[in-house]
């Protein structure tokens, strides 16, 4: 089976990474406007056939659902940093099929690599051509493909 994740490691000062909000689960909660401006980003996709979710926050920075099918895709941003901090923030964006804890769906189910790849595609996109946004190198380790971009 395909593997169906990736991670993209961005730093950008376009989205706020100073001032803690009262609602933030923990002081580095950072993320809500970037998680918003993605999923606004990538919803076009919606036409061939995703759903979004609300944006949720997590105890590591804010996430959406993008559900294809019986296919639930997770897109979460995290904040790489312990508090705020002066800009430009670095930030990594992971994109990834989850169904959650249903053993079943996770032993059995097929899910679909092409909306998997239309998901993740889109969002590279929408991140590669931003003037305001640089992708950060990493090494993926132990994977041979080389970069997924």
């Amino acid at each position: 089976m395909t593997k169906m994740d990736d991670t993209i490691t961005v730093e950008t000062a376009a989205f706020e990474c100073r001032e803690v909000k009262p609602h933030f689960i923990n002081p580095c909660c950072f993320g809500e406007d970037f998680a918003g401006w993605l999923k606004q980003e990538v919803s076009p996709i919606a036409n061939s056939g995703f759903v979004f979710s609300e944006l949720i926050q997590e105890d590591y920075g804010w996430g959406f659902w993008a559900t294809h099918g019986k296919d639930p895709f997770w897109v979460a941003l995290s904040y790489v940093g312990d508090g705020p901090q002066e800009p430009p923030a670095q930030w990594v964006i992971t994109v990834a099929y989850d169904p959650g804890l249903n053993v079943i769906k996770r032993l059995v189910h097929r899910p679909d690599a092409r909306a998997f790849a239309e998901l993740r595609d889109r969002v590279w996109e929408v991140l590669r051509t931003n003037s305001a946004i640089r992708i950060v190198e990493m090494p993926k380790y132990g994977d041979d493909t080389g970069p997924h971009y």
